[in-house]
């Protein structure tokens, strides 16, 4: 990019004198403009060099003043005056506030042809452009021609370091940050605490890395020396693409190879490998992985219209970007209309729940899939475990199936998980009828909806005027229901233990009626 600096080896600014503003001559030029009046900033866009004889404020030191600052404000690349018979001097006021800002201020001491000067300038800002286009065009080449031969992000960003020389840092949620060059560890958290500080707002420069529409890390420029430029933010938008690409090339070569585990993986599912077979490819697969929990997240897949053009390689990625940054190592495997998520806590295990939930929303709100089910199994601290966690997750699938779960968590659903395993080993509708047949039976001859009455009042734990309202009806209907209630059931039913069944045999029969 052209600097100010760099025009003063031009053939009209050989006699031309830098007076003030030395420390802005590394300030970019994009353009340059011949200027005679004061109000300038609806003028002006940016990066200009302004010409000026001085005419607009000639003798008045405070509209000169007014000017310069308008030129400040506008983030103009710097002032060349013409001394002359309109201006022979710059007022102090005006020296001070381009030494304060930065702003280069060069006078001539004799005519000069300004037509000349912005045609010489502006040949050079389009021939610097055009070099500018054919340097990017080369380094994308070169950068994308290396992405084609390598898997390692850091050679990219090598690369890259190598082609600006200019101190790179490439961060990555829940990872070290690397540094080109390194540094030392007391160095590295002065730069980023400068970074955090945005102490250096212009010296540094950092660029988003997309992953399946989430944001997977940053890679950062920061030079202390100068401000970074727009050939720089090119130079980095294109090395962001490169290994955006890459890092999903090596997640298909990843989900590729994890195909040929599956059976592995299923295996695992079934609970056949043992603890030191099951570390062992944990190892392989996470070589800095140290903890020992887990989780089975279960997604069913219903075949739809939509479901059925998913990319299912690609909805896999998906998930493992989210969950990746959620704190998971994730291992994906299909199973007839499921998608299994085996997820290895490598964060604080206290907030594993809420990462999983988090997770999950994420899910959703990218709307990928249409009516699909997803369920979570348990918390296991033992990975030849995860079978349990598979098993409670199919069993809270099949519960979510039964009725309308309050949540996604096999935890959280105790109850119908006790209901489920009664049903299973025992006369569940005997029992049930045994304690709620009489009312069963008026609300099928008379519609009484006392059943109805009875949950709900139950629910809000006797309150009379709250149940009137959930059921939109008035305190006397209510009392008229409370007392059939209690002939049928006995006035005890809201003591101790008596509450307790009812409440249970009210989500139990819930439960079997979906059969």
């Amino acid at each position: 990019m052209l600097q100010v600096a760099n025009i003063l080896d031009n053939r009209h600014f050989k006699k031309a004198e830098v007076i003030a503003g030395f420390s802005g001559l590394h300030n970019i030029i994009k353009w340059v403009h011949v200027l005679e009046v004061s109000n300038v900033q609806k003028l002006l866009k940016g990066y200009e060099l302004i010409l000026t004889t001085g005419v607009s404020f000639q003798n008045d030191s405070e509209q000169f003043k007014k000017f310069v600052e308008g030129l400040i404000e506008a983030n103009c690349a710097g002032l060349c005056i013409e001394y002359g018979p309109y201006i022979q001097c710059v007022p102090k006021t005006v020296f001070d506030l381009a030494n304060e800002h930065h702003f280069p201020i060069i006078v001539f001491h004799e005519e000069v042809p300004f037509v000349e000067i912005t045609q010489d300038l502006h040949s050079l800002i389009i021939n610097n452009q055009y070099s500018i286009i054919s340097k990017l065009e080369a380094y994308s080449q070169i950068i994308n021609k290396e992405a084609l031969h390598t898997h390692n992000v850091e050679h990219i960003l090598k690369l890259m370091h190598k082609y600006l020389n200019i101190q790179t840092v490439y961060k990555v949620e829940g990872k070290e940050p690397i540094f080109y060059p390194n540094m030392q560890k007391a160095q590295r958290e002065i730069l980023l605490q400068k970074i955090s500080n945005n102490s250096y707002a212009n010296h540094f420069k950092s660029q988003t890395i997309h992953l399946f529409e989430h944001n997977y890390g940053e890679i950062i420029l920061f030079s202390e020396d100068k401000e970074i430029t727009e050939f720089e933010m090119l130079i980095l938008d294109r090395t962001v693409t490169a290994v955006a690409q890459l890092l999903i090339r090596n997640l298909y070569v990843e989900e590729k190879k994890g195909i040929e585990d599956a059976k592995w993986l299923d295996e695992w599912l079934e609970g056949i490998h043992s603890q030191e077979e099951i570390w062992q490819f944990i190892i392989s697969q996470c070589p800095n992985y140290k903890l020992k929990e887990g989780i089975v997240l279960l997604i069913s897949i219903p075949r739809n219209e939509k479901n059925k053009q998913l990319d299912i390689t690609y909805f896999k990625l998906f998930c493992n970007a989210i969950f990746d940054k959620k704190g998971f190592y994730l291992f994906a495997l299909e199973k007839k209309h499921d998608l299994i998520l085996i997820l290895l806590n490598r964060q604080d295990s206290s907030s594993i729940k809420m990462r999983v939930q988090e997770g999950i929303m994420k899910l959703e709100l990218a709307d990928m899939l249409l009516n699909q089910e997803i369920v979570v199994g348990k918390i296991v601290k033992d990975l030849s475990l995860i079978c349990e966690s598979y098993q409670s997750a199919l069993d809270t699938l099949y519960i979510s199936r039964k009725i309308k779960a309050p949540s996604y968590f096999y935890d959280e659903l105790y109850i119908y998980h006790l209901i489920y395993k009664l049903q299973k080993y025992t006369n569940l509708e005997a029992m049930i009828y045994e304690y709620l047949q009489p009312l069963i039976d008026f609300d099928e001859k008379y519609d009484g909806k006392l059943l109805e009455t009875l949950e709900v009042y139950l629910h809000f734990n006797g309150s009379k005027q709250e149940t009137a309202k959930r059921l939109f009806i008035v305190r006397q209907t209510l009392y008229h229901r409370l007392k059939k209630i209690e002939s049928l059931i006995g006035k005890d039913f809201m003591k101790g233990e008596n509450r307790l069944a009812l409440e249970f045999m009210l989500q139990a029969r819930k439960f079997v009626k979906k059969d």
